[in-house]
């Protein structure tokens, strides 16, 4: 049931308006950050439009950063819940249909790779009302993963891509893509600065026990992993073997599937191991800064751990972030216990990307620029 606040903006132009609506779209904490970045800048010239699908809709994912005030309370919630990737996106574009009739953005921004993302480009694309993709460009080249098909299809359905690196404006040209493409660095970078300058790992310290530069953080959310039962077993075995103290932040469905799995006890075991409910962001961030290293499956802590200059390890098989492999950031061991034990006990030397796109600290401010400039002058 879509729920709307009372302070949605009108779509109808009010005559001499001249401020284009912009409908941003997003779904989970991931996107919640992103949008941080873009929508004040947004809201200062023209009239924006928030919209939650509710794709994470557990609180202690998505409800806190409504509560730290890092955004406003959105004016749609869609409500549409955790369901399989297919009928999730197939509910999130039934359900912004009707919003996009009645309200008539001149456009929507969408962020990253998730159902909401593909399924608010749907939407759009069949009303011709004008996509920006956020994150646009990026690759794993494995369309097993859901990822993967929401990053294809959003980018072939949008008229603006703004990429984060180089390798994705090479990934689009590739895909005969050349048209409306701006590398503008990473939104997710501006956030983590400003976090940042606030996060600090002492309170951690405190509440576990633990040291500086002698833990490990863990995150695993991605349906590859915690909906497959082999998988999962192979993260639980990794997680085991783990030879320094452990803060495990679980993903409401990967605690789901432990427990399903009857591995959750076991885990329960490991003296090392602290199992603990995801963080909000600002902890995440200080978390990751005091941590000897980190092992995860997510895009987002790929990055903050690069700018941490924390040694990460990714979880999965292949990752979209060539750049933080080149620099020695990242290091990627999918769960392959020898190749998580190497990786953990060799030395590490993380350098500076050489990727100019990415090292750029003012992407929202290029976006909200380059979207107003082509909004205002059709």
């Amino acid at each position: 049931m879509v729920r709307t606040s009372a302070r949605t903006p009108s779509t109808k132009r009010k005559r001499g308006a001249t401020r284009p609506l912009i409908a941003c779209v997003f779904g989970t904490r991931p996107q919640l950050i992103k949008v941080a970045s873009v929508w004040q800048l947004l809201s200062q010239q023209s009239r924006l439009l928030l919209i939650d699908s509710g794709q994470h809709y557990d609180h202690a994912m998505a409800g806190t950063f409504y509560a730290g005030k890092r955004i406003r309370t959105p004016d749609i919630n869609l409500g549409i819940k955790a369901k399989s990737a297919g009928s999730q996106v197939a509910r999130i574009a039934a359900a912004l249909d009707p919003v996009f009739t009645r309200r008539r953005p001149d456009a929507i921004v969408t962020f990253g790779d998730t159902s909401t993302t593909v399924g608010a480009a749907i939407a759009a694309a069949y009303q011709n009302i004008p996509v920006a993709h956020v994150e646009a460009g990026l690759r794993s080249f494995d369309l097993r993963a859901a990822e993967e098909k929401n990053r294809v299809l959003t980018d072939h359905l949008s008229r603006w891509l703004f990429c984060p690196t180089q390798t994705a404006i090479a990934n689009l040209k590739n895909e005969g893509i050349t048209r409306g493409v701006f590398g503008v660095g990473d939104v997710l970078c501006e956030t983590f600065r400003e976090v940042q300058s606030r996060a600090t790992p002492n309170d951690l310290f405190t509440s576990f026990g633990l040291t500086d530069g002698d833990y490990y953080l863990v995150t695993c959310h991605r349906a590859e992993t915690t909906d497959n039962p082999e998988r999962l077993r192979e993260l639980v075995t990794v997680l085991e073997d783990l030879d320094r103290p452990t803060l495990f932040a679980v993903h409401p469905r990967a605690r789901k599937n432990l427990i399903r799995q009857r591995l959750w006890q076991r885990l329960k075991r490991v003296k090392t191991l602290h199992l603990v409910a995801p963080f909000d962001h600002e902890s995440t961030i200080a978390a990751i800064a005091g941590a000897k290293a980190v092992l995860t499956d997510s895009g987002g802590v790929q990055r903050e751990a690069y700018w941490s200059r924390v040694p990460c390890l990714v979880l999965r098989d292949r990752t979209e972030w060539v750049e933080l492999t080149n620099c020695g950031a990242v290091r990627v061991v999918g769960l392959n216990l020898t190749r998580v034990r190497n990786a953990l006990r060799t030395r590490w030397s993380i350098r500076t990307t050489r990727d100019t796109h990415f090292r750029k600290h003012n992407a929202s401010q290029k976006i909200v620029q380059i979207l107003l400039r082509e909004l205002t002058s059709r």
